[in-house]
């Protein structure tokens, strides 16, 4: 399955944006998220860490332990770099790690709070990748979860992503460009928000580019998200509703202390 090099994007937006403000914004953004502002010492799990800043921003707002994993190498060589720049004595670490290789993943053991934020849905078998994820979960601990939300345009926008990862790359530039007018247009018309004005620290441009080149892409609505997590365990706590159709809904799970 050919499919969309998510570290080499990262790895663009990184050299050209991460710094101490969007640093600062994606602490906020989990500090809301979560409904803490603090983490407490907490051992924290980033699952398809991309940039790595929001690994750095869980150090920054008091975990302990933190340990980001990605499939893409670009992505774990971004991560590290970020590091260096941003946090270069934090106690973090990133290692390539499929979240679909549940043997490699039982070996990073248990963690409290178990982060994967618009990750699961690119591996090409998400429930499977939300199995491995939610077993690492410790008793008492939470796992955040971001999947695309199931939208009647959902199989549309699959074949558009197939499409861009099959042409060459200056029709790959020329999708791109239309769809950023698409996007912020419809974005704009929902949310009644400038769409340059990004939230978690990100970055249109490279969202647009993410967007409509992320394939392998699945999706779900939260309520079969919610049932199929309880059935291993983690109860929902909180659903922050996707802001656009086909966005990410957030979804907070706890597992119950034995």
């Amino acid at each position: 399955m050919r499919g969309f090099d998510f570290g080499a994007n990262w790895q663009a937006f990184s050299a050209d944006h991460v710094d101490e403000r969007r640093l600062a914004i994606a602490a906020q953004s989990l500090r809301q998220l979560l409904q803490r502002e603090d983490l407490g010492g907490a051992s924290v799990l980033d699952v398809g860490c991309g940039s790595g800043i929001f690994a750095v921003a869980a150090y920054g707002i008091g975990a302990g332990r933190v340990v980001g994993i990605d499939i893409n190498p670009r992505s774990i060589a971004a991560s590290v770099q970020n590091l260096a720049r941003l946090a270069p004595h934090a106690p973090i670490t990133f290692q390539q790690c499929s979240a679909l290789d549940s043997a490699a993943m039982a070996g990073l053991g248990q963690f409290d709070l178990v982060y994967a934020w618009g990750s699961l849905h690119h591996t090409g078998a998400m429930w499977a990748a939300i199995r491995n994820t939610a077993s690492l979960v410790a008793p008492g601990g939470t796992m955040v979860l971001a999947i695309y939300n199931r939208h009647i345009t959902s199989p549309i926008w699959r074949g558009i992503k197939w499409l861009y990862n099959r042409v060459p790359a200056i029709a790959q530039r020329l999708m791109a460009i239309i769809f950023a007018g698409i996007i912020y247009l419809a974005k704009l018309a929902v949310t009644r928000r400038n769409p340059l004005e990004k939230e978690r620290g990100m970055d249109f441009w490279y969202d647009v580019i993410d967007w409509i080149g992320g394939y392998p892409y699945e999706y779900a609505t939260p309520s079969e998200i919610e049932r199929f997590v309880a059935g291993l365990g983690l109860q929902l706590r909180r659903v922050v509703p996707a802001q656009v159709p086909t966005g990410c809904n957030e979804l907070v799970f706890g597992r119950p202390t034995r």
